[in-house]
């Protein structure tokens, strides 16, 4: 009996919320990031101060190949000339200079995706503001990226342009 009645409870609850629930409208908004972005003046000097730092990067890591590349041509011209303990000695160098070479190029994966990371946080945080009162203003329940994420909506309206007034961009 009282396991009826909490049962019953329990039911009515689900119910009575279900109703308020249904109740509530839900608008839906969505928006392309990456044409943001490309509109920002951050952006595009964020696109170019990337472009700067892995050009250096680059350079540096062709150096180091070039050095690598010259080292081992060095010593395969020499290899037959030289005693034992010269071989052994050209071949650490050799070793110690690829590795070096794998090193810095692994840091400076993790240095371009900490930089990237670093510029465009100010970037998405200005746009996470936009949305913020794009939402506020149009009454919106929800406001989705719409790459890659959302792959279905009944209805939605795209507020892009809204968001790009609010960043006091130029469509």
């Amino acid at each position: 009996m009282k396991r009826t009645i909490q049962l019953l409870i329990l039911v009515v609850a689900i119910t009575l919320s279900g109703n308020s629930f249904a109740q509530k409208s839900i608008k839906i908004g969505h928006f392309s990031s990456t044409d943001l972005i490309k509109k920002m003046p951050e952006g595009d000097s964020a696109q170019k101060e990337m472009q700067k730092y892995m050009e250096e990067l680059q350079g540096e890591a062709e150096s180091m190949q070039k050095e690598y590349q010259r080292l081992v041509t060095e010593y395969q011209e020499k290899e037959a000339q030289l005693s034992a303990i010269l071989k052994e000695s050209k071949q650490k160098e050799i070793q110690s200079v690829n590795q070096r070479f794998q090193e810095f190029q692994q840091i400076a994966e993790n240095d371009i995706q900490k930089k990237q990371g670093d510029l465009m946080l100010a970037i998405t945080e200005k746009i996470k503001a936009a949305v913020a009162e794009v939402a506020k203003e149009g009454k919106y329940t929800y406001i989705l990226e719409s790459t890659g994420i959302l792959w279905y909506a009944e209805e939605s309206e795209d507020v892009t342009s809204q968001i790009s007034k609010k960043l006091n961009l130029k469509l």
